[in-house]
């Protein structure tokens, strides 16, 4: 019996003879592929080929942490070498990662029997040809295409590879059989459903019978995380609809749907692809991990000040305003990552010293207007000094050049693919996000308790994540001498900045200018003209606070629960979520919460793999098997 084939035997009576004969009916599984779509940064990417070069010099590869210690370096990791090298325009997808072959353990075996002969000349043999025959003749690879051509050298290995190759064990067996895990399903799970009403993701022994009908490989699809979301969707429709049916039609066989899984931003890969696109018809379902569904407001901060992290990750993604401004001013995809309007108002508040004034709180109404393009004022999340840090001398036609370059991203990029997918989900949606589990049972425990009796809600300092952002400023007297970078009178941002050398969490702003004679006291030097002048300010001084919100790291929980029912904003567009349309709670079949962080979600977490694997039963049980049948799948 060839293994993509599901076995039946009957027993028939022929006229011609009272005789009982055994007939052997082979049934052909059918092919629905799951495809992986990782988050941002989670891509390998290369230099642009040049005549189908595929030599090309890698830029970003992820296949172990030391392959990113080059960032560390200051040659290589300072903002002119990431404006230059982290570049949509002269990148793209390099398939050259490494990868775990479905004949790996038989490779290893024979580089085990190789080094036991490896003195014997005589019983020698040769490795290279041996692994070679091993990896063409596995079943896997016949009958489904390598896992390199199936695209997981594109992602990172760091964070998908392990991952990538125990997923497809459980999915597919050489053998033909349904792994010991899919069998496993029949026991209960230990994560907590937001709500019952669809799916409870359990299953029995004849919901795990059904799966004999079906092969999954499965696919990586790596994207230039630094282009709009929306190329990579259409990259996405190009593999569903052509690349993946035209493999399977030389085998003479269907396949016309998938089924996706994402991480991070590729959920927004996916959404722009079945929603905007018009591929929901050749979706099954999207399964969605810590998905930021409204933005992240991380992606300001990180913008603004660099990542907070640790010195490895700090140094290796950005550690300042100006290592991060130079790559995502020009970068769609990650600016793709701040709030949108779903995302609601006052997520960001200037709090001046005490007797300053009223705080001010953003966005009123407008969050592209008000803080990604509101160079004037300081707190705007791209500063236009650290845009090009060529123009070192901040020459303002550069400067205004530069500038429009990042708005006509934010207005034709940005809030448009924003718009597009506002609200929308694939009617079949699965998804988890991040928290501490902990935090968020507390909570929900005190929500039936008098205020007296409550508990304290104690977020551990791993799931710490921005889900607002404030600036607290106070009073400072700063001499000139002090090492401060007035701007220019070219300069084209707030001109109340102090010194545009900080690129972390603090910004200065001049409020009055004092001169007095060197070695002069204030009192004095108010009381007599002088001519030899020393220059003091008075200014705020802001500093952006840490985080404090529960998530993941990243995503907050108010983005990643996609729940419509909760915030406390002005009745018309709910404070932590937005106003998201009813049909996209309609669309959740599946959603949780769980203990895990942002990159490791799928690569740590046994719960976060449970689930996922559990979701791609539950669509092949309750919506494959019911549209094969005929009927109307139950929403």
């Amino acid at each position: 019996m060839d293994n993509n084939c599901q076995s039946e035997i009957f027993n028939t009576r022929p006229r011609s003879n009272e005789d009982v004969v055994q007939m052997h009916i082979e049934k052909e599984r059918k092919v629905i592929p799951i495809i992986l779509l990782p988050g941002v940064m989670g891509s390998n990417l290369k230099l642009n080929s040049v005549n189908g070069d595929n030599n090309s010099r890698k830029v970003w590869r992820i296949d172990t942490p030391l392959n990113m210690t080059k960032w560390l370096l200051p040659i290589l990791g300072n903002a002119k070498r990431r404006k230059c090298l982290l570049d949509p325009k002269k990148t793209e997808v390099d398939d050259r990662g490494r990868v775990i072959e479905a004949a790996s353990k038989e490779i290893s075996s024979l580089q085990s029997t190789y080094n036991q002969r490896s003195n014997d000349e005589e019983s020698s043999i040769d490795l290279d040809e041996e692994g070679k025959k091993a990896d063409e003749n596995h079943p896997e690879n016949k009958l489904f295409g390598t896992r390199r051509e199936r695209g997981w050298g594109t992602v990172g290995y760091f964070s998908y590879g392990v991952f990538l190759d125990t997923f497809q064990s459980w999915l597919y067996q050489p053998t033909g059989e349904l792994s010991l895990k899919l069998q496993s399903l029949t026991e209960a799970h230990s994560f907590k459903l937001a709500s019952t009403e669809k799916t409870t993701l359990k299953f029995d022994g004849d919901d795990i019978k059904k799966l004999e009908n079906y092969d999954f490989p499965l696919y990586a699809m790596g994207y230039n995380w630094l282009e709009s979301n929306e190329k990579s969707a259409r990259r996405l429709q190009k593999l569903v609809e052509e690349t993946i049916p035209a493999f399977y039609k030389k085998k003479g066989r269907v396949c016309d749907k998938v089924i996706l899984m994402t991480h991070s931003m590729g959920g927004l890969v996916a959404r722009y692809y079945t929603e905007a696109l018009g591929g929901r018809e050749k979706v099954y379902g999207v399964i969605n991990a810590v998905q930021p569904s409204i933005g992240a407001a991380a992606a300001y901060t990180r913008m603004k000040c660099g990542n907070q992290k640790n010195f490895f990750i700090d140094n290796v993604l950005g550690k300042d305003g100006a290592e991060m401004t130079a790559v995502l001013a020009q970068a769609p995809g990650p600016l793709q990552l701040l709030p949108g309007i779903e995302y609601g108002k006052k997520w960001l508040t200037i709090s001046p010293p005490l007797g300053g004034g009223d705080k001010e709180q953003y966005p009123k109404t407008d969050p592209y207007k008000e803080i990604y393009l509101n160079k004037e004022k300081w707190w705007c999340v791209c500063e236009p000094h650290l845009i090009n840090p060529f123009n070192k001398k901040h020459n303002k036609e550069i400067m205004e050049s530069d500038w429009k370059q990042y708005e006509n991203i934010i207005n034709n990029d940005v809030k448009k693919f924003h718009e597009k997918i506002s609200g929308k989900y694939h009617p079949n949606t699965y998804a988890f996000y991040g928290v501490d589990v902990d935090a968020v049972d507390a909570e929900k425990r005190n929500e039936k308790k008098e205020e007296k009796d409550r508990e304290p809600i104690i977020i551990a300092e791993e799931f710490l994540t921005y889900d607002e952002v404030n600036w607290n400023g106070e009073y400072k007297k700063i001499d000139f001498e002090s090492g401060i970078k007035r701007p220019s009178d070219q300069y084209i941002g707030d001109k109340n900045r102090l010194n545009l050398r900080e690129k972390r969490a603090k910004r200065t702003i001049a409020i009055e200018t004092k001169k007095r004679e060197k070695g002069e006291s204030e009192a004095e030097s108010n009381q007599q003209g002088n001519i030899d002048f020393q220059v003091t300010y008075n200014a705020e001084c802001y500093t952006l606070e840490p985080a404090k919100g529960n998530g993941d790291g990243t995503v907050s929980r108010r983005s990643g629960e996609i729940d419509p029912t909760k915030g406390n904003g002005d009745g018309m567009v709910p404070q932590c979520s937005g106003e998201i349309p009813k049909k996209t709670k309609e669309s959740l079949r599946a959603l949780t919460y769980l203990a895990v962080g942002h990159e490791s979600a799928y690569k740590k977490s046994e719960e976060a793999r449970d689930f996922a694997l559990r979701a791609i039963v539950d669509i092949i049980v309750k919506i494959v098997t019911v549209e094969e049948n005929g009927q109307q799948v139950k929403t």
